[in-house]
């Protein structure tokens, strides 16, 4: 609670003014309500003046519709508060996730602790928004307790023996059914990701052509159905414990009213108290056993909010940072070497080695060529030679300096990519290649547009791309959006200085002699940069200075092109075996 309400006091000091408006409003008009039958009764028993009883009355009833009205304020702009709230923890885990390693967010244990970290937050009952509203009536309901036992113990300290044991008992239990609840999450929080996967799948239009081709809406039916089935069950096992604590919660009632209300009858038909006193303490005594009940609640649903908190917490505090003891920099950048090791690669302790005892060199002004079939680790290396991946065994050095030591700005600073998936964000052809965050220079982003030959799109910044944040954007066809990627890879090579290009079968899509002038076209953009070309097929890369063939995860031929075909080895076999289709 700690926690939320500090980084509270950050986002929005406004919620933590509400907040104490709303504490102060639930004790005030709970005895108001009390106040103002026992005060009418006294007036009638005891003949008060007019004037007086109906000055105090009005007095009350004036207070009454003031804290009304706070409270209604209260309720109109809490979540307005709490939605700006709200963006700076979205803000905090967003950004912790940008800074986390690669191998992390993309593995199935990082992709959990992110959906339950975010399912805490998106919910306004779970979470961060599920603490802070239960804040205030919580602390309303201690300083509530606390004063209305004070004056009903002044009465008949028994009732207030009776209401502990029975509140005691009703928090043990409640806490007891919350922990149970709370080892569920695993298995549902799963499922959730599962099932927010599908629906993603249905409404990204760039999914829905292959669905409706395909007719693949039989498969998402079922397996929608079998995932909300799935969900269903652990539902089910929730709603169990609350009927548990439930049934409990009733039987604890009854124990405690039955007890009071036989106390306090009995004081008034042994003429104890009078008529007025009896409406005052039947009043109090009844919230007392509502303030028990919702205290015991809201304990349990605060320690139930404490444990999402929790995993909102652990993950913004995961140590698993690209940040963690690298504070190296690249010092030239212009004569770029990086050297692999014995590198080998594999994403969890128990898994299968996707990378083998790699060992490599890539040289200022070198060409070097990645090639092999589907599998064989050619995509994984290159997350390698990015950082995206840290090496299980072996190392990589950058100039001599090990990768791992390295900024990650810094590393980033050196690469030029274009990756197999093309991500084009809802911005203006100039913005998706530049990435500016000052002014753009056209004739900058123009060149690039020519180099890549894409000419039939406008550059002016409000002519924004994809539909997603503008109705009017543009949507860019199949091979526009390849070239729009190029364009993005010669501004980082031309004017961010990047020191090698690494194009990672951007041209799958490609017959193999477009290809191959494709390679050959960047080959001569990048005179003087190291350049990784990869591909499957082999002779679009005639061209290289080095090739070398992956198979299974290890290096099993290196050379030029001549070179390897001059030995009887695989790419001899697969290139003869490719080369026979374009004869």
């Amino acid at each position: 609670m700690i926690f939320v309400l500090s980084k509270t006091w950050r986002n929005e000091k406004k919620v933590l003014l509400l907040i104490l408006f709303e504490i102060f409003i639930n004790m005030i008009v709970p005895l108001l309500a009390i106040l103002l039958p026992s005060l009418v009764i006294e007036g009638i028993n005891r003949n008060l003046d007019a004037m007086s009883f109906g000055f105090k009355i009005v007095a009350l009833l004036l207070l009454l519709a003031f804290c009304n009205v706070i409270n209604s304020y209260i309720s109109s702009m809490y979540e307005v508060y709490l939605l700006n709230n709200k963006m700076g923890f979205l803000s905090e885990l967003f950004n912790k996730k940008m800074r986390l390693s690669y191998a992390f967010i993309e593995s199935a244990e990082g992709q959990n602790k992110y959906q339950y970290a975010l399912t805490t937050l998106l919910n306004d009952n779970q979470g961060v928004s599920g603490m802070l509203h239960i804040i205030g009536p919580l602390i309303g309901n201690i300083f509530n307790i606390i004063l209305y036992i004070g004056i009903v113990g002044d009465f008949d300290y028994k009732i207030v023996i009776i209401l502990v044991i029975t509140s005691a008992i009703h928090l043990l239990l409640t806490v007891y059914y919350s922990k149970k609840q709370y080892l569920l999450k695993d298995f549902w929080v799963d499922i959730d990701r599962k099932i927010s996967y599908v629906f993603h799948l249905v409404s990204n239009e760039t999914y829905n052509k292959d669905i409706k081709i395909f007719s693949m809406q039989g498969w998402l039916y079922r397996s929608i159905n079998r995932l909300i089935g799935e969900r269903i069950v652990w539902t089910k096992k929730l709603a169990s414990y609350n009927l548990f604590a439930s049934i409990s919660d009733v039987i604890l009632l009854v124990i405690r009213d039955v007890f009071a209300y036989y106390v306090i009858f009995q004081a008034i038909f042994q003429g104890k108290i009078e008529i007025w006193q009896f409406v005052f303490y039947f009043g109090l005594i009844t919230n007392v056993s509502t303030f028990v009940t919702e205290l015991t609640h809201n304990i349990a649903y605060v320690s139930q909010k404490s444990k999402e908190v929790r995993a909102f917490r652990e993950y913004v505090e995961i140590n698993a940072s690209e940040d963690k003891g690298r504070n190296a920099d690249i010092e030239n950048k212009e004569a770029i070497c990086i050297e692999l090791i014995n590198v080998s690669f594999r994403p969890d302790d128990k898994g299968p080695y996707l990378l083998k005892n790699i060992n490599l060199k890539i040289s200022n002004n070198e060409k070097i060529a990645l090639v092999g079939e589907n599998g064989a680790g050619k995509t994984t290396l290159v997350k390698i030679l990015c950082g995206f991946y840290t090496p299980t065994t072996g190392k990589v050095l950058v100039n001599g300096i090990d990768m791992s030591k390295l900024k990650r700005e810094s590393i980033e600073s050196i690469f030029a990519t274009v990756f197999q998936d093309i991500h084009i964000l809802p911005m203006s052809v100039a913005e998706n290649i530049a990435f500016a965050n000052t002014d753009i220079s056209y004739s900058e982003v123009e060149h690039c547009i020519e180099i890549a030959g894409l000419k039939d799109i406008p550059l002016y910044p409000e002519t924004k791309l994809t539909k997603m944040m503008d109705s009017e954007g543009r949507v860019l066809s199949g091979g526009q959006a390849q070239k729009l990627m190029l364009a993005r890879a010669a501004y980082k090579l031309l004017y961010k200085k990047a020191a090698i290009l690494i194009l990672d079968e951007p041209t799958a899509s490609m017959d193999a002699i477009s290809e191959s002038m494709f390679y050959k076209k960047y080959n001569e953009l990048v005179t003087g940069k190291a350049c990784v070309f990869i591909s499957h097929r082999l002779a679009s890369t005639q061209f290289c200075d080095k090739i070398i063939m992956l198979e299974s995860g290890k290096i099993v031929e290196m050379g030029t092109h001549k070179q390897l075909l001059a030995t009887d080895g695989k790419y001899k076999e697969l290139y003869h075996m490719q080369s026979q289709y374009y004869k």
